[in-house]
């Protein structure tokens, strides 16, 4: 049980028509109700319209909100206090609430209440994270299917089945005498939690991609034009862009809206196999986000290619995706025009931008393609499932094996807790700190 009292505001501070502060905890019907002039009762989800008073003076007049536990978003005793959008108005009822004995609330604390009262499991929180966060149309739709709490339904399914398979074998392990399970049906449906597991990590994962971005790389050997196809991409300038090769020594990252899905555009040092020195480090980090990366934008110099292509040979292997862009179109010699290139342009004056923009979206129509309403949309949530499967698989392996029972008990007994985790119901406060650290202020 909670029993401190929060306040924080829950819109924007900046000038605006309304802005509203949320209160939660024991007695904070207590604490506002005197402060609310004109109010005679807490009737609760009724709107009233009341003068805000603050050392016997009339700050504004309101419209506030009661809500009583468990009924709230929370779980506890709510009231929520709809103000004129003035930020000095809101910092003054503010510090008015918690001369009365509530505290600013901390980022994400109404949400993390909310989960801890069993308002809602961790996968909602998350998701209400990433709708709120959304920065595309087709962000906000991955966000939605994940507040529905298709993935949710799912897991506990899943995690019901587990349970009935662990006791199944903790019922041969506390009477060997009398009880023998069936390996094969045991392993049958152990082998089908797996798989199911897995269709769900491979159909649900796209939410992430949607929602954080698709990571795209620009990748090159020095002075090619990356930093500047970087700027010109932006419509801005945000790297630093001189005819000095070896300029860029770490990554520059940025995000892009190309017609409603969101890329995370990445600039690189560029990469020369020989680099040493503190240009070394840079190529080194180049090549570790090579690997992660979504897409890459490969970049030739259409003036002298040669290079280009022996480098593009030897990162071929390093990239999941990627588009061999060709730079400098307009130096491009006529005798010796390159036809290797998936587009090319001119960075320096946006010449064929468009016809990039398409091409990024086309090779990565999959990633933003939903399968289902089973939406991951954070890395915590897939590495926690696939946890689960790997431990499955060696429960799985241990079981064809003939190995002692209790070691797939023992097993199974862990991926449950993956899931249990995955869902909050065996969450530590330092995961619930950081996941909650990264929310808003008053959500």
């Amino acid at each position: 049980m909670i029993y401190d009292r929060i306040c924080a505001v829950a819109t924007p501070i900046s000038v605006s028509a309304l802005g509203m502060i949320r209160c939660s905890g024991e007695g904070v019907h207590d604490i506002v109700m005197p402060l609310l002039k004109g109010v005679k009762d807490m009737k609760p989800r009724l709107a009233r319209r009341a003068e805000f008073v603050c050392v016997d003076r009339t700050l504004d007049e309101v419209v506030a909100v009661f809500f009583f536990k468990p009924s709230s978003y929370t779980g506890e005793d709510m009231v929520e206090i709809t103000f004129h959008g003035s930020p000095l108005i809101l910092q003054t009822a503010l510090q008015c609430l918690m001369s009365k004995g509530m505290r600013l609330a901390l980022p994400g604390e109404f949400t993390k209440r909310a989960v801890l009262n069993g308002k809602m499991d961790l996968i909602k929180a998350e998701s209400i994270n990433a709708l709120i966060s959304a920065p595309t149309s087709k962000a906000l739709e991955a966000a939605m299917s994940a507040f529905k709490g298709g993935l949710s339904v799912g897991i506990e399914k899943l995690r019901q089945r587990l349970i009935e398979v662990l006791a199944e074998i903790e019922v041969e392990l506390n009477y060997p005498e009398d009880h023998l399970s069936d390996r094969k049906s045991l392993r049958k449906e152990m082998a089908s939690i797996s798989s199911q597991l897995s269709e769900m990590v491979s159909r649900g994962q796209n939410g992430i991609v949607l929602t954080q971005g698709i990571k795209t790389v620009i990748v090159g050997r020095p002075n090619v034009g990356k930093s500047t196809l970087l700027n010109t991409l932006l419509r801005k300038d945000r790297a630093i862009v001189t005819d000095i090769p070896g300029t860029t020594r770490d990554t520059i990252e940025e995000a892009l809206n190309i017609g409603g899905t969101y890329f995370r555009i990445v600039d690189t040092a560029g990469i020369r196999m020989d680099a040493d020195g503190i240009e070394y480090l840079g190529v080194k980090r180049s090549l570790n986000v090579i690997e992660e990366a979504d897409l890459c934008l490969f970049v030739i110099d259409l003036s002298d290619p040669r290079e280009d292509l022996h480098l593009l040979e030897q990162l071929s292997e390093r990239m999941k995706r990627y588009v061999v862009v060709g730079n400098k179109k307009d130096l491009e010699k006529g005798e010796s025009q390159f036809s290797g290139c998936d587009v090319k342009i001119s960075a320096r004056s946006g010449n064929g931008l468009e016809e990039l923009e398409k091409t990024m979206r086309e090779k990565t129509w999959e990633l933003t393609e939903l399968g289902n309403e089973e939406v991951i949309v954070s890395e915590r949530q897939k590495s926690l499932l696939v946890a689960c499967i790997d431990i499955l698989n060696d429960a799985i392996v241990s079981l064809d094996r003939n190995e002692s029972i209790d070691i797939a008990s023992s097993l199974l007994s862990q991926s449950l807790l993956s899931l249990d985790e995955l869902t909050g119901r065996r969450a530590t406060e330092d995961l619930l700190d950081s996941i909650f650290s990264g929310f808003c202020v008053g959500k």
